[in-house]
C-alpha cells in the first residue's frame, strides 16, 4: 500500500482525460485506446478488475518494480502483483462487505471524472478528485463537460444492424 496506491492513483488518472488547454490531453488518448476497455464494466464485478488493456496491465502491474533498486527480497515484488490482482478483483466485486468491495470504485465507474484511487489512501480528497454523489463530480470539475454523459468514448458503441 505504501507505493503501490500512489502508483495506482497515477497510473489510473493518467489514463483518464486531463480536462486542459494547456498541454495535449494524453489521458484522452490512452482512454480511448487503453483504458476504454475496462470502463466497458460500468457496474463492475470482481472479474472486471483485472479485465484490462496489455498496455494498461503492464502500467498497472509495474507497481511491483517500483521497489528493485532498494534491493528488496524476491518475495516483495511478488507480493506486490498479487497484492495488485487481489486488490483489483476485491475492489471491482460489487459489494461493500462481506467482501471488500468499494462504493467508492463503484462511483467511479458509474461517474466517470472522479475517484482514481482506493478510499483507505485518501489520494482523491488531497488532490480534489474525491466524489460521493453524481453532483460531486459536476462540481469538481466546474464548467467542463464531465461525467458519463461527457464522456466522448462510447462504452458500449451501438451496434450495426
Amino acid at each position: 500500500t505504501h507505493w503501490r496506491i500512489p502508483h495506482f492513483w497515477l497510473i489510473h488518472r493518467t489514463m483518464h482525460p486531463w480536462k486542459t488547454d494547456t498541454i495535449p490531453d494524453i489521458g484522452r488518448f490512452l482512454y480511448r485506446h487503453v483504458h476504454s476497455l475496462h470502463h466497458k464494466s460500468n457496474n463492475p464485478t470482481a472479474f472486471s478488475g483485472t479485465n484490462m488493456h496489455p498496455v494498461e496491465a503492464t502500467a498497472y502491474y509495474s507497481a511491483a518494480l517500483l521497489c528493485l533498486p532498494f534491493g528488496v527480497h524476491p518475495a516483495v515484488p511478488l507480493g506486490c502483483i498479487i497484492d495488485c490482482a487481489v486488490g483489483a478483483w476485491l475492489g471491482h466485486d460489487g459489494f461493500q462487505w462481506p467482501g471488500s468491495g468499494d462504493y467508492f470504485h463503484y462511483l467511479h465507474h458509474a461517474h466517470f471524472d472522479c475517484n482514481y484511487g482506493a478510499r483507505h489512501v485518501p489520494i482523491d480528497a488531497w488532490l480534489g478528485t474525491f466524489a460521493g454523489s453524481k453532483q460531486d463530480v459536476s462540481r469538481l470539475w466546474g464548467r467542463k463537460p464531465a461525467g458519463l454523459e461527457a464522456n466522448e468514448t462510447p462504452v458500449h458503441p451501438e451496434k450495426a444492424e
